[in-house]
């Protein structure tokens, strides 16, 4: 099972989500930083949305 949580990068939002997976009894085995690349700001642009999820990336780019 993998878990993709946006956040900021930095090491209070990371400790934060470490807390919150501990205090909910979420045994991480592995746990990756990600930093977006060109990639990634191409598909949130351009990736197809669904009416019906809130669109993070147009709450973002106001």
């Amino acid at each position: 099972l993998a878990l993709r949580i946006p956040g900021d990068g930095s090491q209070r939002a990371l400790r934060s989500l470490l807390d919150r997976l501990d205090a909910a009894g979420v045994q991480a085995d592995e746990l990756t930083v990600h930093t977006p690349d060109l990639d990634d700001v191409f598909f949130a642009l351009t990736a197809p949305t669904d009416p019906s999820r809130p669109n993070h990336t147009q709450e973002t780019a106001r």
